[in-house]
């Protein structure tokens, strides 16, 4: 055993704060009910359409909750979803209202992101024009998994000499190793990594950093040394991006191993 899942995070909107779970089901396309809204932006590069914190720093502020939240952790017929072939997508809920999310932003206004006021309060904070987007299948940036470790979180703070806080990488899976250092996620690339009982992941590349690192996650505060360390310590990259090759549910506190 390598360590284990310290914490599980979903990110309901795109950019905007996440939440922790204790259990989630993983599917081929990710876990189930992270990143599955986005607002894209007509002032964005086309290859990355979207409205981020990039752009909007205190975007990271605006919290998005599933009015439903129970029924976006598990499908409702789990053997179902764990015979399903590869290449069909989970036998999630299909009732366009079962992922319906409401926004609080900071300060304090609640507002149900398909009303049309959720992007009218927006428009001032972009260049171009803003549209909604919502699946099921979840809008990430290249891998349907990301992975971090505490240890990594800790080396970094004690590099730079600040606090970082671990959800600046905005990573799924945070994990603890039970004796690797920092970075050791870096020596899994390549290799099948087993979460839990049932769900297999594998290791396909270090992630790229950008700006989105320098942003704290409960102020919005920026530190543009933290990206400019990690581009010259360890070449640009933190934390790891996964693929998912057996799909099923996990939950925190879950074994990590090698399963190759």
């Amino acid at each position: 055993m390598l360590g284990k899942l310290e914490s599980i995070w979903r990110y309901p909107v795109k950019s905007m704060r996440g939440e922790e779970v204790d259990e989630i089901f993983v599917a081929f396309t990710g876990l189930m009910g992270d990143r599955v809204y986005a607002v894209s932006s007509t002032a964005a590069d086309k290859a990355f359409p979207w409205h981020t914190a990039r752009e909007q720093e205190d975007y990271v502020l605006y919290q998005a909750r599933f009015k439903r939240r129970d029924g976006t952790l598990k499908p409702d017929n789990m053997e179902e979803a764990m015979g399903h072939p590869a290449n069909i997508h989970a036998p999630f809920p299909t009732d366009p209202g079962a992922f319906g999310v409401e926004v609080e932003i900071p300060d304090g206004t609640v507002v149900d992101i398909e009303d049309p006021a959720f992007l009218e309060g927006l428009k001032d904070k972009s260049e171009g024009e803003l549209a909604l987007h919502h699946t099921q299948r979840n809008i990430v940036d290249c891998r349907p998994v990301t992975l971090f470790s505490l240890q990594t979180v800790d080396q970094l703070s004690q590099e730079t000499g600040t606090d970082i806080h671990k959800l600046q990488f905005r990573a799924n899976f945070y994990v603890d190793w039970n004796e690797q250092g920092g970075f050791y996620e870096d020596e899994l690339v390549g290799r099948t990594v087993k979460v839990g009982d049932t769900v297999e992941v594998m290791v396909v590349e270090r992630d790229p950093r950008c700006k989105f690192i320098t942003i704290h996650p409960e102020t919005a505060e920026t530190d543009p040394a933290l990206l400019r360390h990690v581009t010259r310590a360890h070449e640009g990259f933190a934390g790891v991006y996964a693929a998912v090759i057996k799909e099923g549910p996990v939950r925190k506190g879950d074994a990590i191993a090698l399963a190759d």
